[in-house]
């Protein structure tokens, strides 16, 4: 078991580090100048000089790295040229807005597509599976983007049901509750519909088992047969896509950000790769990459603790 974590804790460290050394090259393969972009079309030589210096891009590139990797070992990702603010700071401060919008999205989506996902599965071939997979498929296609702009068209212009823009940050506990159902409700349907289809394929293939067949022969109720045998086999499947989804959720999250003008990791990174803020967006990828990684390490964990037959693999 010991061993099994050491593995999970090395993998994580070394997606870590491949996933922010790339934002760092990625950064830097746009084309132009930034300090020349964060100054302004009408600066001088000498004030962009001197911002190259501070900035240290006057460096040749492998020193940038490993000046910026020294420094990101101790939590020091530097200053957003744009605000003055420490990068790290501001991006985990603008961290809990897209944590709660992402976690009620899930929430979502969870109460609608494993329910759903297991009707199919034991609906199948009917006319209630084909239309639960209809409408699943239609929410996979849909951009979420898309389906935001669509609600807020109709539950807020039209019906006035939830609030379009903004995140009441001033407001109190219910009134930021009331801004953040729409946008959650709009991201917990495009993740409900992944979730539906996988939990679906997850309980057909257990469902498909030899000892569904046997204790189906040997005259066990139906009704135990998927909550008691395969729903309870299915569960570490299902447990995975739970967890891929939330991930999934996270990035979606930006999106939805933007869509309704939220706080948050989206719209910070949005304004920071506009502005060419090399400090705030490697921050903002740090941040974002470290919270699936830990999503996904946790969850290998639990595989482990659930399946002792993971620890092997």
């Amino acid at each position: 078991m010991v061993g099994y974590f050491g593995r999970t804790l090395v993998q994580l460290v070394a997606t870590l580090i491949g996933i922010v050394t790339f934002a760092f090259f990625l950064m830097r393969a746009i084309p132009g100048d930034p300090a020349l972009y964060m100054l302004g079309d009408f600066a001088t030589e000498q004030a962009v000089a001197a911002l190259r210096n501070r900035l240290g891009l006057d460096l040749p590139i492998h020193q940038q790295y490993l000046i910026f990797m020294e420094r990101a070992l101790i939590g020091d990702l530097g200053r957003s040229v744009v605000t003055g603010q420490p990068a790290l700071a501001e991006m985990l401060n603008a961290l809990p807005w897209s944590l709660s919008l992402a976690i009620a999205g899930l929430t979502v989506a969870v109460l609608l597509g494993v329910p759903l996902g297991i009707l199919s599965a034991i609906k199948q071939g009917s006319w209630v599976d084909v239309t639960i997979m209809l409408v699943a498929l239609m929410g996979i296609s849909f951009p979420v983007f898309w389906v935001g702009l669509v609600a807020v068209l109709l539950l807020s212009h039209h019906a006035g049901l939830f609030p379009a823009l903004g995140a009441a940050t001033a407001g109190g506990f219910w009134t930021q509750i009331h801004h953040l159902t729409l946008p959650a409700l709009v991201l917990g349907l495009s993740v409900a519909a992944y979730i539906a289809r996988l939990t679906r394929s997850a309980m057909l293939e257990v469902l498909g088992q030899d000892y569904i067949r046997v204790a189906r022969a040997m005259g066990v109720p139906e009704r135990r047969i998927f909550f008691r045998l395969a729903l309870r086999n299915a569960f570490i499947p299902i447990l995975a896509v739970i967890g891929v989804t939330f991930a999934w959720a996270l990035g979606n999250a930006i999106l939805v950000e933007v869509v309704f003008s939220r706080p948050g990791l989206g719209s910070t990174v949005l304004k920071a790769v506009l502005a060419r803020d090399y400090q705030l967006v490697q921050a903002g990828v740090l941040v974002l990459a470290t919270g699936v990684v830990l999503i996904n390490a946790t969850l290998n964990v639990l595989y482990g603790v659930i399946d002792p037959r993971m620890r092997t693999e």
